[in-house]
């Protein structure tokens, strides 16, 4: 059985069959920086986003999260960092990243690649922080699957 990609893209992904999130600077301008992560790997850490930002909604196409706002995500991903780093089991794990009950059935999956879920948050702290000095907003933006 194959992994999860937890893999950040400069471009949209090379696999237009497979539904995405855009993390994109700024209110939505064209030409503005973006990363793209798979959906899958994106859902495993959107209940970290929802616990420090309650506002955000896996049903809005556009989630526009200020840079405050952010600011309380990066630490709830630190914190998911942290905590992973002394998880035993997939149950913690799934505990820790407030994972959404579509993805439980995945949870040994996760659990062995818990490396890469930290890599994939370092990752996107990093990417965040980085534009944040600059930026009010970065967007979360979620595109569906051409099939």
């Amino acid at each position: 059985m194959n992994g999860l990609n937890f893999k950040l893209y400069e471009n949209p992904l090379p696999d237009p069959k497979k539904a995405s999130v855009q993390f994109q600077v700024g209110k939505g301008k064209k030409n503005q920086p973006s990363i793209y992560v798979e959906m899958t790997a994106f859902d495993c850490i959107r209940g970290v986003i929802w616990n420090k930002h309650r506002e955000f909604s896996h049903q809005k196409t556009i989630n526009h999260i200020s840079n405050e706002d952010w600011v309380r995500c990066l630490q709830g991903f630190k914190d998911a960092v942290s905590l992973l780093e002394s998880c035993e089991d997939s149950n913690h794990l799934t505990k820790i990243l407030s994972t959404p009950n579509h993805l439980l059935s995945q949870k040994a999956r996760m659990f062995e690649q818990k490396h890469d879920i930290q890599q994939f948050l370092k990752g996107i702290i990093l990417w965040v922080k980085t534009h944040l000095k600059k930026e009010k907003y970065i967007l979360i933006i979620q595109h569906d699957a051409n099939n």
